[in-house]
């Protein structure tokens, strides 16, 4: 495959499956609307993409399959929210905020017994070294692989949508114990890394074999982003200010549908990657395990809770180090003073710090990494401090800037509208 189709293949893997929500949504009554018209569309046309060039006829085919192949999804997930919804009820004991340990916990004996199974012997496919390139890939047959990884990801991020979704058509309020659609999560959650655990053991090769590297970074680095603007009105976008703030829209947005995003952005990484029995893989096994518990105890206190979910954002910081430490890249500074460079500008401002204790902290990052540069004389790369800040504000400038421009044309239609308006 080449890189195009690559990418379209990842756009497929993340349309068409929200084209069968929106369909989900027909079928409990909503009119067809924009949104099935265009997610339909995006997932049709990435199906075509991701087929061969020269055979038209098949890419039309694969697109249009794809299409059909969302809407019959949807009639299935509807069957699968009505059961979780007919098994749900009001929270009880105990209380979600007591299980977060005890589950991190569990979360580190599945990593530990991960390391300790080791690899079945496999021989890996050449590593040509170029940025981007997955080295993490068996020489083959990889057809068994295919077929196993694609069907495990989409069962299970479409069961997790669907808890999702039976969760928000319920409209619970915030509550200390657990609903029994919080321990169907849980074990949907449990049951998808079974499932991905026997999938490697006995195929190896994730979805690595058929989507870029750029598609699983690009992934979590953007519910990192996300997150950014969400908090924004209890943290402030930077150093606790909350003026200026962003647009209004956006971060309803974010707070109303940020359930289905992370949730696809941990799955499809979590699918990305075998589970190999490495420091940088078991690392990031264990984030997007803590991940999966976070995304089971929605509408529970305990989902909410700063400390918890500050910790879940800031287990990047020693993934991506180790990570880098394991390929021998040289850029542990860069990830580590760029992460706490994000946990000074916006992260512990939510924490209910002193003033104080805040500038004692920002004094300690900024002394840390002048030291850390100078002791190497290396200051000349400094600068790289600044590019995870740089990234993370930048594409919430983005995403600001564009929520903007849909409010500008949204008050010009209705001005055009109103009676009088029409030029």
């Amino acid at each position: 495959m080449d890189p195009s189709r690559n990418y379209a293949l990842a756009g497929a893997a993340l349309f068409n499956p929200m084209a069968s929500v929106y369909w989900l949504d027909v079928l409990r009554g909503r009119k067809p609307g924009v949104g099935l018209a265009l997610v339909s569309a995006a997932g049709a046309a990435c199906a075509a993409l991701a087929s061969p060039r020269e055979q038209p006829l098949r890419a039309v085919g694969t697109g249009l399959l794809a299409a059909a192949g969302a809407a019959v999804t949807g009639v299935v997930l509807q069957r699968f929210v009505t059961w979780v919804e007919q098994r749900d009820g009001p929270p009880a004991a105990p209380d979600a905020r007591d299980l977060l340990v005890p589950a991190a916990a569990v979360c580190g004996a599945v990593v530990g017994a991960v390391a300790l199974g080791g690899r079945a012997p496999i021989s890996y496919a050449p590593y040509n070294g170029k940025p981007g390139h997955y080295r993490w890939i068996s020489e083959g047959p990889y057809t068994a692989a295919r077929i196993t990884a694609w069907s495990g990801y989409l069962l299970h991020q479409l069961a997790v949508w669907g808890c999702i979704y039976a969760a928000q058509r319920a409209r619970p309020s915030y509550d200390d114990g657990m609903r029994p659609l919080n321990w169907t999560a849980l074990a949907v959650n449990a049951a998808g890394v079974g499932l991905h655990y026997a999938q490697t053991r006995r195929y190896y090769d994730g979805l690595a074999v058929d989507v870029p590297e750029g598609t699983s970074l690009g992934s979590a680095a953007f519910m990192l982003m996300l997150i950014l603007a969400m908090e924004t009105p209890r943290r402030g976008l930077i150093m606790g200010l909350k003026r200026p703030g962003l647009p209004p829209e956006l971060v309803r947005f974010v707070r109303r549908y940020h359930g289905y995003i992370f949730s696809w952005a941990t799955v499809y990484t979590f699918w990305y990657h075998p589970m190999e029995p490495l420091p940088s893989h078991l690392g990031g096994l264990y984030h997007m395990m803590l991940l999966f518990v976070q995304s089971s105890l929605l509408f529970t206190n305990a989902h909410r809770e700063p400390r918890w979910t500050l910790a879940l954002e800031m287990l990047v910081l020693p993934h991506a180090v180790i990570t880098t430490l394991q390929k021998g890249s040289g850029f542990e500074g860069m990830f580590t003073f760029g992460f706490l460079g994000m946990f000074v500008l916006a992260q512990m401002h939510g924490l209910g710090l002193s003033k104080e204790a805040r500038l004692g902290i920002g004094s300690t990052y900024a002394a840390s990494a002048l030291a850390w540069y100078g002791l190497r004389r290396e200051m000349h790369r400094l600068p790289d401090i600044l590019r995870v800040p740089i990234l993370e504000y930048g594409i919430v400038g983005i995403l600001a800037g564009l929520s903007l421009l849909m409010r500008a044309m949204r008050r010009g239609s209705q001005r055009i509208a109103a009676p009088g308006g029409a030029v």
